[in-house]
Order: C-alpha cells, then structure tokens, then sequence
C-alpha cells in the first residue's frame, strides 16, 4: 500500500482545468450570440406563433438546464442508486427548529447520532457520528474516527485535509433557513462522488438555489436563553440566461446553564450563487462566508466530589455538581472561560460543458480559508503555569476537480481526477498572566506549519445491460503528501526560562499512495421495489501529529510503519419507492446492512490542555442495520421515520506506551440504538394553513471513555428521549395590504416538550479538568431544558 514515491495520477487533467474555465466562457458567449438575430436595420418587429413557441422552448430548456444544477438527492435517484443514501429536505429539516443549526438537521437521518453542549442552539459546536464514525468536536476523547466524513457545501469540500483537532465544525453552518436539502451518502461510495475523508461517508449540504421565477424572503426568531435571529434570501429569477440567489442571516443566544455568566453567542452567514445557462450547458460561481463566537460552558460532575466547589478546588463554598449545585449549574466567568470563534471564506466556480455526442465536461474549482480561535482562561487550580491557552490555527486551501461523462448505449462512463493543496498553520501559547507570561511570552508553546497536496484519479462505469440490472465497477488512485515544520522557536522568539516547545520534533515529510477500488450493483425485480450491493476500499491520510505535530513525546517518526487509516466497507440492502398507490404517496422504505472495517487509527486523548496529549493505535469494525421510512398518505399527512442499530467494537486497542492491548472492546459514544419519527399535518380553513409537526428523536445508552487508562470503559451513560412541538399557521390574507406579498407565515414551537433531563456528553475525567481527587468520576455537559421559540416570517 504504501509507495515512498511520487506519483501524481491524471495530473496532466489537472493542469488543463484552467484552461477548460476560460475557453468554455468564451464558447458560452458564442452560443449565446448565435441565439441573438435582431437586425439593426429593422424598425419593425413581427412576432408569429412559431417565434413564442421557439421562445417558450429556449425557456423551458434553460428551466431544465438550471434545476439541473441543483445538487440535492431525490427519492428517486435515491432508488435508482447503487449505493446507501438518505436525503433531508425542508420539511423534515423544519422540525429542529429555527434556532437549531446543521447537526440538529442532520440528526433526523437514518444512523446519525449527535451529541454537544450547545442544547440546539447553531451557534455551538456538536459532533456528528454516522453510523460511529465521527466527525466535529464535542471536547470529549474516545473516537474511534473523528474526521471520518467529508462534509460539503453545495458539492465543495469544508474539511481542514490534516488537522487531527477541529477538521470541521458544525457551526460553519449556522443558518439553517439557507439550507433546502442535506444529502448522505454512507460508506466511501462511488470514486466519482468520494473524497479525502469519506472513509465513513458523505454529506453535503445543500443551499438555496437560483430559481426560474423571483422570489423574497425574511424572517426573525425569539425565544428562550435570549435568542434573537434574523434571516433573508433574495432570488432575481431568470434573465437572459442568467438566475442568482443572495441568501443570509444572523443568529444569537445566551447559555441554557444557570449561574452568574450567560456566557453569550452569535453567528451570522452570507451566501451568493449565480448560474449562467447556455446552449452548450451551464457556468456557476458562488461564495459563503460565515462565522461564529461563543463561550463554550464549563464541564459539570454528576456527583459530588469533596474539594470540587461552585468557588475553585478546596473552597469555603457549595460542591458544584449537578446533585448539589442544580443540574445546569456552571462556573463563575473569574474561574473558568473558554470563547471559541469559527470562521470561513469559500468561493468556488462549476462548469458543466457539452463537448459534442454524449460527453461531458464537468470541472469544480474552489478556494477556501478557514481561521479558529480557541481562547481559555482556567483560575479553577492555582499556580499553574499555563492556565490559560490562545490557540489560532487557520488553513487555505486550494482545489479543483475535473471529470467526464460518457455516455453509451449500455453504459455511463465518468473518469477524471482532483488536486487540492492546503497550507495549515497551528500557533499555540500556554501562559498564566498572574505570572508574568503571556501569549507572546508563553511557557508552553507550539507553531507548527504543514502543506498538503491530495490528488486522485478514478474512472468508474455503470453498465446497465437491461433496465432493472446495473452494476458500477470503479477504481481510484490516490496519493497523499505531506510536509511538517516545527517553526516554534522561529515565532516565538521572546520566551521565560524553561519555556517548552510541544513539538519537539524538527519536520518531517512522507508520501503515501494507494489504489481504492469498488463495485456497486442493483437489480429490481419489480419497477417499485430493489436489492442492491456495494463495496468499497478507501484510505484516508493520517493526521497532523502522526507527523509530528503538537505532539511533546518525543522521538522521530517511523514511516514505515505510519499506514493511512484504510475502510474496507460492505453495504446490502433493499429500496422501495411507490410514486402512487392507495395511501402511498412518494413512499419510500429503505432497508440496509453495512459492515465497515476501519484499520490503522490513531487516536489522541486530550487531558488538561493540548500540551497534554495521549496516543493509542486501533482497529476497528462497526456494522449494524439501518431502516428508514416515509410517505405522503394524503395531501394534508406526512410521515416519516427511521431505526438505526450499531455494534461498533475494537478488534484491537493499544494505548500509548505499549500498554495493555484491549480486544473486543467496545468503542465509546457508539449508541446501539438510534431513533427519529416525525409527523405533520396541513389543514386549510378561511385563508390560513394550519400546520402543527411533531417530531421524537431517541439515543440509546453509550459506553463512556476513561481518561485515567487513555482506552475505552465498559461503564455506560443512560440513554435518552426528546421530543419537539411546532404549530405554523400561513396566510395570504394580508396580500391586499402589502405590495407583492405571497404570504406571511407564524410558527410557535416548544423543544424538549416533556421537559427530560439529560446528558448528550459524559467521560471519565483523569484528574486535570478540576484537580483534587476528582479523578475517576464522571464529567457531564447538560442537554437544553424546555424552550420555547417563536419565527415571524414574509414571502414575495
């Protein structure tokens, strides 16, 4: 697998891609022109019938050319398909509520799990795990794959290519009223549609899109904890070939913990897109920025700890734990805070270019900058000499992918490549102020800087010899490589006696390349109903401090025994979809098995701070079965519902040192059970459309990770249930008043209905978080208690 030389597969596509952006503007413009006839000379112009119907054509066809850049998934194409997948749309994505964010969406789908400290607010950090395997940051150990998905935005990748911490966060999505669909693939897939993290699966994220007609729309949304949210978009409709979309929104709330620090939030996101159709196919470029800053709560005890007080270690105050000092209890702002800030700039132009017969171009190119903040300050343990950490990493990133469809009387032929480059900078000062350093003074430090070039060439062909039977055979190449530099000492120049460098490593620099093949197949004995089979190998680079970064231990590198992580996945299972019958209505009930074997993982335990850092080598197996369902029974019902089971379990576990290997053992936070139902129903009456949703999400009991041993524990946290409420009504019944108004809609909606309390997050703490002897219990971030929100909101 691993070849200690450079090969770059299919970068002779890469250097044209360029090439193709330029040349097909100019073609555009030229077919453009060719549509344009109006002599100069005329000073009369006839229109004859066959001239409306030429124009009604040329409408309805650039219509079909734009809705074909839309990339959210249907349940047809889902049907159709060789391969494991779920789609999100508005109706479902409503049920989280206004002020939820895109994990809270992505968690009504079959086999995803969530767990943060946010409750539902957008505004907060949550890690998402599909099928357990993880990706996002929950500031707990014990993942057995934490950036094991490719998270894209509207087909454009957002994961950092190496960063071990904060590969991507869901706060990157902090509006969800610009979000019209979320798309999942599970597993690697298909080479076509799989990228550098996809060894768990995919998921994309799809915005508003330019449509025919125009269209407006505003918002605002108040509720509990002091949220307040605005948000718009604005589509111009079509013009000459040309349609955009403008959409964005800010959001902003206070911490659900009770105490004397309300520990605010905000986030605001912007998107643009415009789509350029023309005669030979369509040209796209948009861009999305967004941003988000919070106080992140402290962490509670669920039971007492003698020392462990409301006031620091060994104070003449109450002992803070969710038995004595309340549930959602938290920490003064003088003892402990820790302010976080998300931020990201994509822009990304698409091509989809007819070059003549049944061939294809398609090429995406994109470049984005992502910049964190982490910022905490720690009085909770006197006298230690870096209790506070400034942290700001950022990364730019560069990338472009080409490929082509050909089509054949039996087949459906796509081949092409990617390349994408990334420069990751990891600055990091641990200091104590009361001592006279500083974050430009610190005692602990780091400032590490690593560039990343992926490339990847595939070609992959559907062969459907006769309609009910397909089967995808396809083969990628990939290579990743990757350069480290510790440039600690050259940034930080100015440091106190004893100051320590956390990578202690000078550079380092390795090649891996390997080939990632895969087969998909379907046969569907009746037009409504499927059986489908699919395998895929995939890889996926190590990360940051496998090379050496942030990592204090010490020693060199031994590349010849650094592997990438490899997933070996096997999926099976059955689809149905019934268009219309009886009271099926757009059925659809999907039922899958998946058996995936993750190798070569290393995972790193956190302790105290980041200059505390633990590592444990893996393999692993999750599988289980996944069942989905949903229907339209009448106009006015919709249903759906979906079971997720799971058995993830290490086949090996090795902790830092060499230390007593574990088999069998169970991986942490992997719920057995995942559940989510939803019910809504629409009743017209004079004017106004009732519309009250009902949605129930269920999360089995999860083994916790101990960070006294570094390794998984056979102590489990409970399990839980929480259930949301929403009553719309819309009317048109204010159209006569105001200029071009379609209609005004007002939701109320009560989440975590019943009131349940909770933990989503719970570890076995080694010591380090609060000192004393705390070490051994249990640490707990709380879920939200019953709120309330409230959305107001215009349609033009």
């Amino acid at each position: 697998m691993n070849k200690r030389h450079r090969m770059n597969p299919l970068l002779f596509a890469m250097c044209t891609a360029g090439f193709c952006t330029l040349s097909t503007l100019t073609m555009a413009r030229g077919a453009n022109a060719g549509d344009v006839s109006q002599g100069h000379g005329s000073s009369k112009k006839t229109t004859s019938v066959g001239e409306v119907n030429a124009s009604a054509s040329a409408l309805s066809g650039s219509a079909k050319a734009l809705a074909g850049t839309d990339g959210k998934l249907s349940k047809k194409k889902i049907f159709k398909s060789t391969q494991s997948q779920a789609v999100l749309g508005k109706r479902e994505i409503q049920g989280v509520g206004p002020a939820a964010g895109a994990a809270q969406a992505l968690s009504l789908a079959p086999g995803v799990a969530v767990r943060g400290y946010g409750g539902i607010a957008s505004t907060a950090r949550y890690e998402i795990a599909v099928r357990g395997v993880k990706v996002g940051w929950s500031s707990v150990n014990g993942d057995v794959e934490r950036n094991g998905l490719t998270v894209l935005f509207d087909g454009i990748p957002m994961n950092n290519l190496i960063s071990h911490n904060g590969g991507w966060d869901s706060n990157e999505i902090p509006i969800l009223q610009m979000i019209h669909g979320i798309n999942v693939t599970y597993g690697p897939g298909n080479p076509a549609g799989r990228w550098f993290d996809s060894i768990g699966g995919t998921v994309d994220f799809i915005p508003l899109q330019p449509s025919v007609k125009p269209s407006a729309e505003i918002g605002t949304t108040f509720g509990s904890n002091g949220t307040l949210g605005y948000n718009f978009d604005l589509k111009t409709g079509m013009y000459d070939g040309w349609s955009a979309v403008l959409a964005g929104g800010y959001t902003k709330n206070n911490t659900f913990r009770t105490g004397s620090f309300d520990a605010p939030a905000q986030s605001f996101a912007y998107f643009g897109k415009a789509v350029k159709t023309f005669r030979g196919g369509t040209f796209s470029l948009g861009g999305y920025v967004d941003s988000s800053r919070e106080f992140r709560p402290n962490f509670i005890p669920v039971t007492p700890i003698q020392g462990i007080t409301t006031q620091g270690l060994n104070a003449n105050a109450p002992l803070y734990s969710q038995q004595t000092s309340g549930y959602y209890a938290s920490l003064p702002e003088s003892l402990w805070f820790k302010q976080l800030k998300v931020q990201d700039y994509l822009l990304y132009s698409k091509l989809n270019l007819r070059l003549g017969g049944d061939v294809t171009l398609h090429e995406l190119a994109w470049y984005r900058h992502g910049h964190r903040v982490h910022y905490r300050i720690n009085n909770y343990i006197s006298g230690n000499s870096a209790n506070s950490e400034y942290y700001n990493p950022s990364s730019d990133t560069y990338g472009d992918k080409l490929y082509f469809d050909w089509r054949l009387p039996m087949n459906l032929l796509n081949a092409g490549g990617s390349w994408i480059h990334q420069q990751y900078t990891t600055p990091y000062a641990g200091y104590n102020a009361l001592l006279g350093t500083s974050p430009s003074f610190p005692m602990q430090y780091n400032s590490d800087v690593l560039y990343n070039n992926y490339l990847t060439g595939f070609i992959q062909d559907t062969i459907t010899p006769f309609s009910s039977f397909k089967i995808t055979p396809g083969i990628a190449a990939v290579q990743y490589q990757t350069q480290m530099y510790n440039n600690g000492n050259q940034v930080f120049t100015n440091l106190p006696a004893g100051a320590q460098n956390q990578t202690l490593i000078n550079s380092s620099a390795d090649t891996i390349s390997g080939l990632e093949p895969s087969v998909g197949v379907r046969f569907a004995p009746v037009k409504w109903g499927s059986v489908y089979a699919h395998f895929a190998r995939s890889y996926q680079n190590p990360t940051d401090n496998n090379f050496g970064a942030y990592n204090s231990h010490g020693g060199g590198i031994d590349f010849n025994s650094l592997k990438p992580v490899r997933s070996t996945d096997y999926e099976a299972g059955a689809k149905f979809f019934v268009h219309n019958w009886a009271m099926l209505h757009d059925f659809s009930f999907n039922i899958n098995y998946y058996y995936d074997h993750l190798a070569n993982e290393t995972i790193a335990t956190y302790l105290s701070n980041i200059a505390q850092t633990k590592f444990a080598s893996a393999d692993a197996v999750v599988n289980g079965v996944n069942i989905a369902m949903a229907d339209n029974p009448s106009w006015n019902w919709h249903l759906f519902a979906n079971i997720a089971l799971n058995h993830s379990y290490y086949t090996s576990y090795t902790p830092q040192g060499g230390g007593t290997a574990l088999y069998g053992a169970n991986v942490s936070y992997s719920p057995d059970l995942t559940m989510s139902a939803g019910i809504d129903y629409r009743y017209y009456y004079r004017g106004f459309l009732f519309s009250p949703q009902f949605v129930d999400q269920y999360t089995s009991s999860q083994y916790l990770f101990n960070n006294m041993t570094g390794a998984p524990s056979r102590q489990k946290q409970p399990g839980y249930n929480v259930s949301n409420l929403i009553l719309g009504v819309k009317t048109n019944r204010l159209n006569p008043y105001i200029p071009t108004l379609k209609d005004v809609k007002l939701s109320v909606g009560i989440y975590n209905l019943f009131g349940a309390r909770y933990n989503p997050i719970e570890y076995i703490t080694s010591g380090g978080y609060f000192g004393g002897n705390s070490a051994g219990a249990i640490l707990a971030d709380p879920g939200a208690p019953r709120q309330y929100f409230v959305t107001v909101a215009a349609r033009f």
